[in-house]
């Protein structure tokens, strides 16, 4: 006997946010299922004949099942129709190969694939409050943002872990939160227990000059440890230090410092206050992520801030908005970026009027 045929395996969707779903078809068929249809005669009790055609049903019944290996996915099979599966994928920048088998009574299989991918997160961040709500306005197709948290008035002036109730969290639904704070680690287990959307997490962002390596290794390292023990820890998306571009690169900082056990990434605010020219990527972005990669190979990479001032020259904007849209094709063209995040926040760096830049920038957002 002949093994099952998939003929296709359909997402209703193909390109997926962090913590969205999409609806699966799986169309298999067994070559040895046949549909006869016989000719024949019946009667009724008054002994009224007519001929009509009998058709008998000879298919091999099957049974689909829809799995991956991709870390973060979850394959839910529908309760009414078996060839329909939801995929819900929790994780980062990728491709998810999802994987449909088809299986008759005889344990002879046939499979076929398809992909769903995650794309670059490209977003904007702001002050909280008005600011965030404007550029949430502003830029509806925003899909990360940085949140760094509030100090609650104790005694050591550190931001503590932001409410997941109000502030940002409100304010931005839509986007993928890269948290930060810097008060005590031992605040996040208990923080965790109330997360229910997709996350990444920092403690202490830029820490130099602030915080010795030993001390922040050592409070990291706890960092991870709580994350990987939590029941809630699928919604953290990744966790890592960050540091500036400036450091890296004109610092001649080491990237090393901040490295510590059970990091996923490893992020590097990019700025750029040149007024006289705009920097070329391997200027804004490759000497300072060939620092992380070298100390780090294959770690994920985030740029959780990025901006750059307008020359003097470009009077229109028309400028910087093109050296905006070159910068973000280059960073979807490396396959260890996960998201970026314009600063949108200060004077020199903000996008207003003419509308060149923003425009430009809504634009690669859904690039």
């Amino acid at each position: 006997m002949a093994a099952p045929v998939v003929r296709s395996v359909t997402p209703d969707q193909t390109v997926l946010l962090p913590g969205q779903s999409t609806s699966v078809r799986v169309d298999a068929y067994h070559p040895d299922s046949r549909l006869l249809t016989l000719s024949g005669r019946v009667s009724d009790p008054t002994g009224v004949t007519w001929d009509t055609p009998v058709r008998v049903d000879l298919s091999v019944p099957l049974t689909v099942q829809l799995t991956s290996t991709a870390p973060g996915v979850t394959v839910t099979p529908n309760a009414t129709d078996p060839t329909r599966f939801t995929v819900t994928v929790l994780a980062g920048r990728g491709t998810v190969t999802l994987t449909a088998t088809a299986r008759d009574t005889a344990g002879r299989t046939g499979t076929a694939t398809a992909t769903l991918t995650v794309p670059l997160l490209v977003g904007m961040s702001a002050e909280k409050g008005a600011r965030t709500q404007r550029v949430v306005a502003e830029y509806p197709g925003l899909r990360y943002m940085r949140d760094f948290g509030t100090d609650g008035g104790d005694a050591d002036n550190l931001p503590e872990l932001p409410p997941l109730n109000a502030g940002k969290f409100v304010d931005a639904p839509s986007a993928v939160m890269h948290v930060s704070w810097k008060d005590d680690v031992e605040q996040l287990a208990g923080w965790l227990d109330g997360l229910g959307r997709p996350i990444y997490l920092t403690w202490y962002h830029e820490p130099m000059g602030d915080v010795t390596p030993v001390a922040y290794r050592a409070a990291a390292t706890r960092l991870a440890q709580i994350v990987a023990a939590h029941r809630n820890r699928r919604w953290v998306l990744g966790h890592g230090p960050i540091v500036t571009r400036y450091w890296l690169d004109e610092g001649r900082g080491n990237a090393t410092d901040w490295g510590y056990p059970g990091m996923t990434h490893y992020g590097v605010d990019c700025y750029s206050r040149d007024t006289a020219a705009y920097w070329p990527v391997s200027r804004m972005f490759g000497a300072a992520f060939g620092k992380v990669r070298a100390a780090y190979p294959g770690i994920r990479l985030l740029v959780p801030e990025y901006g750059m001032s307008r020359i003097t020259a470009d009077t229109t904007g028309a400028g910087r908005a093109r050296a905006l849209q070159e910068h973000v094709t280059w960073l979807r063209q490396q396959g260890d970026v996960d998201a970026v995040a314009y600063w949108n926040n200060w004077a020199e760096f903000e996008l207003g009027d003419p509308p060149l830049e923003s425009t430009a920038w809504r634009n690669v957002q859904l690039g």
